[in-house]
């Protein structure tokens, strides 16, 4: 007899492989077997790839699981973070005439380049859709600038569409290479804080110069007082506003938040849709 359990979705130890329609194959990053999640994060098969990969096929027609919409928004989360940073935002843009996809990858337990090669064999792999648009928050633009620095079967595959990079650290992480100098906290932290490093940064290639880009820098008043009050010293660790620069950016907007994950403001996900539609963050 088989049993279905519900799950947390992956969080830091499960790597998105596969996805249609909200269904999605994972692997564990650390004993390499392989599950099949529905779009209730209820898990349906596991074991090996090619027996998720059979599961699936019966079950697309067991729920007779319609084809996606051909435009699809992909969103790259942040370190530390999950595919469900983006929660109310691929809610929002579920109703509308993209179909989001938003991948989970341990970025605490995997080098920054295996992540890179995870996200590139999930779009070599993704069915049904011919146009694919960008929403990268923090560590995960610097993945998709890396994926555009290479000569990748995905990029001949699809119509690239807009990117919105938000908080994107382009010059380095102050926080992060703090963590690299401090042998303790890269092994609570994993060998993907190598590339907050400002040298390494440097060695990626920028976003395509022919993109319509559009960088959100978020600002929180909390912690602004809050980094007023610190040493100079402990200041320099807080990423500014200049950090998220891009020279050939369309639009560069400042958006306030109060909450911990600034993907789930309001304000922010309506300039988000505003900018994949229209090429513009307000309506207005």
């Amino acid at each position: 007899m088989r049993f279905t359990f519900f799950t947390l979705g992956g969080m830091q130890l499960w790597e998105d492989m596969f996805f249609y329609q909200g269904w999605r194959i994972q692997k564990n990053c650390i004993t390499g077997k392989y599950r099949l999640l529905d779009s209730w994060d209820i898990r349906r098969e596991s074991g090996t790839l090619m027996k998720c990969q059979n599961s699936f096929i019966h079950y697309i027609e067991v729920f007779q699981l319609l084809r996606p919409k051909e435009k699809a928004v992909l969103f790259l989360h942040g370190f530390c973070g999950t595919k469900n940073s983006f929660n109310e935002m691929v809610k929002t843009f579920e109703s509308g005439e993209y179909t989001p996809i938003a991948i989970n990858y341990p970025s605490t337990r995997r080098s920054f380049h295996s992540i890179v090669e995870q996200v590139e064999f999930l779009l070599k792999n993704l069915k049904d859709i011919k146009e694919i648009n960008f929403v990268v928050y923090g560590f995960g633009g610097l993945i998709l600038r890396k994926m555009f620095s290479k000569s990748s079967a995905w990029k001949r595959k699809f119509k690239i569409g807009r990117i919105i990079a938000i908080d994107v650290p382009n010059r380095g992480s102050g926080i992060g290479e703090a963590i690299n100098r401090s042998l303790f906290l890269k092994k609570i932290f994993g060998p993907a804080t190598e590339i907050y490093d400002s040298d390494f940064v440097d060695t990626l290639a920028p976003f395509p110069k022919n993109a319509d880009i559009g960088v959100i820098t978020t600002w929180n008043p909390i912690l602004r007082i809050i980094s007023s009050i610190l040493p100079q010293k402990w200041k320099e660790n807080f990423a500014s506003q200049k950090d998220s620069h891009i020279d050939n950016a369309k639009e560069i907007l400042p958006v306030k938040y109060f909450c911990l994950n600034p993907c789930k403001n309001k304000k922010l996900i309506t300039y988000c849709i505003n900018f994949i539609k229209n090429n513009k963050f307000k309506s207005r």
